[in-house]
């Protein structure tokens, strides 16, 4: 608490200098330009064009608006190129009439944003700065102090970029009612994971594919001891997992419930984590764990060791990434030319109920500052990006950089040049919106063999969406930390046996006299004002 009030009066004085050496702010809103550009009919400016960010000389003609932007880091760059001087960044300066100037920051999120408190301290304030969705406080704390932009109207006119976000998402960059920053979505928008089996292990051991959680074991059970491989050692295991729960969703989803999820019962939003549900679950995984079904290995396990146990063949079922046919999977086909992997539907548990945890519905958070000079500039350019042609021109390349270098036309698709693809792979960071349509094409040219436009509507069907999607409570922020590590520490135990299941009775109580209960109470209120 010490730390965030110095950072907080740090910030009140560094606005107070910036606004008293201010010669004033231009007009935020576009709604006064009786200029009917390209930004009021819903698409993106381009250069020559003048909107009311832009400055003008006194000749009259067009200047380009100066727009300092803070992001994160951590891509590399061909020689001769940075994050300013490169093809893609001068192109986007030139669709939309503006000068970028970018700070690089470091590519580890904590470390970024004390960077950008930094920053903000000295006065160094950026105009636009994109910071990791998980940052919510830090933005409802900033906008109360006045040093973000307020957006409510000022987005009416950039129809690209409301079209760009799903309307849910905008409750998560509320406060006190207005909206104060831009969600930005996922690559894969909604998708997260799927479960994925060896259906050859399947053929080879005369076994369906599993429905219920009964198929679900029998299956399991069958790979670790019944030498799914044909290699006559004992040297598979069951169901591999990591250190994560979200990791292994499809065993939470089976029960209807999501650790960390909000999810609605009799009308009601009630976190699945003191649910009796949650305990039934436990009980069902602590039952998989005593009898080896679950890799035991798990609570010291690390994502890249999972993929690696999945890549050496070591495994028939996981719950992956959406991407992972491209990834683990992949690796897995290189090793053994026989191992054919499919997503299959989560197994349905004693109810009926099955899903995966749900995707974020955005993954990062685009915020303008309350002394940006030229705001409309900025959600000019945002607007542009908003749309699949202009990520065409992210993905696929312009001009010189298309056809020939960054993709090649094989069999009447599109497909990446992985070698260029990687060298530019910068490009990437540079588009601050992403169009809410699915870019098939891009996906399609990743490599049409892994048919990543299925594994993802695979994953969004099943999806158990986390329906709480406003700001952090205040509650929440005083107590959710503290809940959380009580939630993983308690769980992790009765799954291992260190505490017998009926301890998570005592989890519920403490729980809610821990701060749960308000919690619960602050996020119904949000519920039902937000129908």
């Amino acid at each position: 608490m010490k730390r965030m009030t110095i950072i907080v009066l740090a910030f009140i004085l560094a606005v107070v200098l910036a606004a008293g050496c201010s010669s004033g702010n231009e007009v935020n809103s576009p709604s006064g330009n009786t200029n009917k550009d390209a930004s009021s009919t819903g698409q993106g400016s381009t250069a020559g064009e003048k909107g009311t960010g832009d400055s003008t000389d006194k000749n009259g003609s067009d200047k380009p608006a100066v727009i300092k932007v803070f992001m994160m880091g951590g891509a590399k760059f061909p020689e001769g190129q940075d994050i300013n001087e490169n093809p893609w960044t001068e192109m986007i300066e030139k669709e939309n009439n503006i000068d970028l100037q970018i700070d690089y920051g470091p590519s580890a999120p904590d470390e970024f944003m004390s960077k950008l408190n930094l920053k903000i301290a000295s006065n160094d304030i950026p105009d636009l700065f994109l910071i990791p969705s998980s940052y919510q406080n830090w933005l409802m704390e900033n906008a109360e102090l006045g040093a973000l932009m307020e957006l409510d109207g000022k987005l009416d006119p950039y129809s690209n970029i409301m079209n760009a976000v799903y309307p849910e998402s905008w409750e998560a960059v509320k406060y006190n009612g207005k909206i104060y920053a831009i969600p930005v979505l996922n690559d894969g928008n909604k998708a997260t994971d799927n479960l994925y089996i060896r259906k050859d292990w399947l053929d080879r051991l005369k076994l369906d594919v599993p429905k219920t959680l009964e198929d679900y074991e029998q299956v399991i059970k069958a790979f670790r001891d019944e030498d799914p491989d044909g290699n006559g050692k004992n040297d598979t295991y069951a169901m591999v997992a990591y250190d994560n729960m979200l990791g292994w969703s499809h065993l939470f989803g089976a029960f209807g419930v999501v650790p960390g999820f909000w999810v609605e019962k009799e009308g009601q939003l009630v976190i699945s984590d003191i649910q009796p549900e949650m305990k039934d679950a436990l009980a069902y995984i602590h039952k998989l764990y005593k009898e080896k079904l679950l890799d035991n290995e798990w609570p010291i396990t690390k994502i890249a060791a999972l993929k690696e146990k999945v890549a050496n063949n070591q495994t028939g079922i996981f719950e992956g990434s959406w991407a992972a046919p491209r990834g683990e999977i992949n690796t897995s086909v290189q090793n053994d030319p026989n191992a054919e992997w499919i997503a299959i539907a989560p197994p349905t548990g004693p109810n009926g109920k099955q899903g995966v945890f749900g995707g974020p519905y955005f993954k990062s958070i685009a915020v303008i500052s309350s002394q940006a000079k030229h705001p409309d500039a900025i959600l000019k350019m945002l607007n542009w990006m908003a749309v699949p042609d202009a990520m065409d021109k992210f993905v696929f390349g312009f001009g010189d950089l298309g056809e020939g270098v960054l993709y090649d036309i094989v069999d009447g698709k599109y497909a990446l040049n992985f070698e260029n693809h990687n060298k530019y792979g910068y490009r990437q960071q540079l588009m601050y919106m992403q169009p809410k349509e699915l870019n098939e094409k891009k996906m399609e040219s990743l490599g049409a063999q892994f048919d990543l436009v299925g594994t993802i509507m695979h994953s969004v069907q099943y999806a158990i969406p986390n329906l709480f999607m406003g700001a952090p409570t205040p509650s929440m922020i005083e107590n959710m930390s503290s809940l959380e590590k009580l939630r993983s520490e308690t769980f992790t135990k009765i799954i291992v046996g260190e505490l017998p299941v009926d301890a998570f009775d005592e989890f519920v109580q403490e729980y809610n006299a821990k701060g749960g209960e308000v919690i619960t109470q602050e996020v119904q209120e949000w519920y039902t004002s937000s129908k």
